[in-house]
């Protein structure tokens, strides 16, 4: 089938999805791409040299459309709790990629329930900060390590600076309305295995603790809860899974904030536990919003400065033969903003070039499933270090 455009970005409106756009403008001129949105007015006002087209997210025949005309959509419209559903149909009906910042575990179970193995798109989320290091710096350390299987990996954020997206914190609150709505969503969310194909069948590793303060042997440090570590430790693991155990079917991943060695290190463990666990509740609180708002910016909004912050991570791998590997990601720029922009852009312009060595597997994947090795090339052109 013939499409018009090569990408089409829903939802460039957005503070992030002007940024993707920008971006694309910027490196990716050659593509044909399109902008869509609801509002005419603000698509017209981004004053990009790309073709318009109005869409609303509640409008499934809308959404119908957009579809067929490109190979690729972008979507930055969130939470996808609430506006999604009818897009990511839509592509899966038309067999259209589709790539998204979606950190929401309940609404991702959804779609792997609903579409994964009944589609030859792909449908690939979590393209953004979440969880694009966690999940491409695994598949990283696995190709470093000359494809050895693991017993342990901790993820060590060895620097992060730059302040959550109002999206993201947006996201925080509408999954835990989801879960309280949704039979067993409780349960659902906090298995290790939320987002796996089958997590009956996963291997039984007992607890695998997000949210925890404790020594680890493999960093030598002690080391508090990482914020998102709840929902990036599922795509991981969901990666694993799709990819036939590739990094180890007894693999322990976790990821964590280290706080140093010794008494120090296990006091700054403990009261950075404490601390996340209050601004999770803080968060959650509608009351507090509005104070919230002079911190945490609102959805739709973004810092002024984009090149200040960036971030290193680490992950620490134990193979099963004992040997120890380590691989490192890094950027500069803001990472909930300016490098998501561009994680974001580069996802789909992968899936619309259809590079070598692109992974054949269609369906609800993940960055390192759906992209792979020409995505990891990707991200060192735009700017992410692996080393």
């Amino acid at each position: 089938m013939t499409r018009d455009f090569d990408i089409i970005v829903f939802g460039a409106t957005s503070f992030v999805g002007k940024l993707t756009a920008q971006y694309l403008a910027r490196e990716h001129g050659d593509l044909k791409i399109a902008l869509a949105g609801r509002n005419w007015a603000k698509l017209q006002a981004l004053q990009l040299p790309f073709p318009l087209l109005k869409a609303d997210a509640a409008n499934k025949s809308e959404l119908d459309d957009l579809a067929k005309k490109t190979k690729v959509i972008i979507s930055t419209v969130g939470p996808y709790t609430r506006y999604g559903d009818f897009l990511v149909d839509a592509c899966a009906e038309h067999n259209t990629h589709y790539v998204d910042l979606c950190g929401e575990a309940l609404f991702i179970r959804r779609v792997i329930d609903r579409w994964h193995g009944k589609t030859d798109a792909k449908i690939v989320h979590s393209c953004g900060f979440d969880s694009v290091p966690s999940d491409m710096g695994m598949f990283h350390l696995w190709l470093k390590s000359g494809r050895k299987e693991f017993s342990e990996v901790v993820m060590s954020v060895d620097k992060l600076q730059g302040g959550l997206s109002g999206g993201t914190v947006d996201s925080m609150r509408e999954v835990s309305r989801d879960a309280k709505r949704m039979p067993k969503g409780g349960a659902i969310l906090h298995s290790p295995y939320t987002l796996s194909p089958d997590h009956t069948k996963e291997p039984d590793l007992g607890e695998q603790p997000d949210f925890v303060a404790r020594y680890i042997p493999l960093i030598k440090q002690w080391a508090g809860p990482f914020f998102m570590s709840m929902f990036n430790t599922r795509v991981v693991r969901r990666s694993n899974t799709l990819s036939g155990y590739r990094y180890g079917r007894a693999l322990r991943y976790s990821e964590v904030a280290p706080t140093g060695e010794g008494l120090t290190g296990k006091l700054k463990a403990k009261a950075l536990l404490g601390a996340v666990g209050a601004a999770f509740s803080a968060i959650m609180v509608d009351k507090l919003r509005k104070p919230l708002s002079a911190v945490v910016p609102e959805p739709g909004e973004g810092p002024a400065k984009l090149d200040d912050g960036g971030f290193t991570i680490t992950h620490h791998g134990q193979a099963l033969d004992g040997s120890y590997h380590s691989a490192r990601v890094s950027a500069e720029g803001d990472p909930g903003y300016k490098v998501t922009a561009m994680m974001l852009g580069v996802a789909a312009v992968v899936l619309a070039t259809s590079p070598a060595g692109l992974p054949e597997e269609t369906g609800v994947l993940t960055p390192a499933t759906g992209l792979g090795e020409p995505y990891l090339e990707a991200l060192r052109a735009g700017g992410m270090y692996f080393s």
